[in-house]
């Protein structure tokens, strides 16, 4: 049973509006974990104004935990899901 899953798209929406590479996603969904969050969620949007690609790509194998993916149900969004 999930009790904490955290969303880590903020952390996303700081990092583009900075334009640059911190803070790090990956550092922020590992951090979460560490601190206990039994889920990582992260929302690939079509336009990706927050959440990229390599975002989602770079964190998956590094979690011990579930991640929970929201995307549209476009084909491309589901071809991304399917080769995560």
């Amino acid at each position: 049973m999930i009790k904490l899953g955290i969303n880590i798209d903020h952390v996303a929406t700081l990092r583009q509006a900075r334009g640059t590479k911190y803070p790090s996603v990956v550092e922020a969904a590992l951090r979460a974990e560490q601190a206990g969050a039994d889920s990582i969620t992260l929302h690939l949007r079509e336009d990706r104004r927050h959440m990229q690609d390599e975002d989602i790509f770079a964190i998956r194998p590094l979690l011990q935990t579930k991640m929970n993916l929201e995307l549209a149900a476009t084909d491309e969004m589901i071809a991304i899901a399917s080769q995560v």
